[in-house]
Parts: C-alpha cells; sequence; structure tokens
C-alpha cells in the first residue's frame, strides 16, 4: 500500500472477492501465505445450481417488438422453459441464461429460413391487411 494512496489495494481486494449470487456457499477465509492459485480453494461449481455466467458477464440489448410478442415471448419464457428446465432439476434459473440459450440456439440451429418465413408473414399479414 502507497503512503500517498490508502486505497491503492483496493482494486486487488476487490478482485478476490467471489461473483457468486449465491450467498449461501460458505467463503473461504484467504491469507498471506495462502496460495489463491490453489484450485483446491476454488468451491465446486454444480451445474444444477449455479448460473452459466455472472450477471457482469451479460450484456442488456434492447429488443424492439410489439407488446404482445413480448407478453409471449415472456409467457413462455417464464412458464414454458423455466418449468422445464426446473423439471429437469435446475434451481436458481435466471432470465439472462435462458435468453443466452435461447439466442444461441436460433443462431446455431440455423433457422434463418424460419425467421425469415415469419418476417415475411408479418409483412404480408400488414399488406393485407391494410387491402380491406
Amino acid at each position: 500500500m502507497s503512503d500517498d494512496d490508502p486505497f491503492a489495494d483496493l482494486s486487488s481486494t476487490l478482485e478476490d472477492e467471489p461473483d457468486d449470487e449465491d450467498d449461501s456457499i460458505d467463503s473461504q477465509t484467504s491469507t498471506d501465505s495462502a496460495d489463491e492459485s490453489d484450485s483446491s480453494l476454488e468451491p465446486t461449481r454444480d451445474p444444477m445450481v449455479d448460473s452459466a455466467f455472472t450477471y457482469e458477464e451479460a450484456q442488456q440489448r434492447p429488443f424492439y417488438a410489439r407488446q404482445s410478442t413480448i407478453d409471449e415471448f415472456d409467457s413462455w419464457l417464464n412458464y414454458e422453459l423455466e418449468r422445464e428446465l426446473n423439471e429437469r432439476g435446475y434451481q436458481n434459473i435466471v432470465v439472462r441464461e435462458m435468453t443466452d440459450a435461447l439466442l444461441r440456439t436460433v443462431v446455431e440451429e440455423d433457422l434463418v429460413d424460419e425467421v425469415a418465413a415469419r418476417f415475411e408473414r408479418a409483412r404480408e399479414n400488414v399488406t393485407s391487411e391494410s387491402d380491406k
């Protein structure tokens, strides 16, 4: 610690804090003599309980959609997908993980044709409604 800046070592102390959202896990106290790079000091992650990534790793992006589509999506996410994950034994399910999985599915499953078809149908519906 520098005499000029009493907070100089604060950032390294904060970096040592766990990012887990679960306060139920007892954190181990580190001492100056403990080797923090020792993997045996890190708590074992349980994929059924621990999230895949932290809130800090997520980037929030706006989605512009009709309110009815957002309502249907929220309902599906909260009642269908979350229930399915719960039935598979997962706990502490957070929206960021479900949204991340959904976006990866659209990209990895190459759903371009399906998304394009839905885009076209929406455009055609507007055109046919305006012709009435």
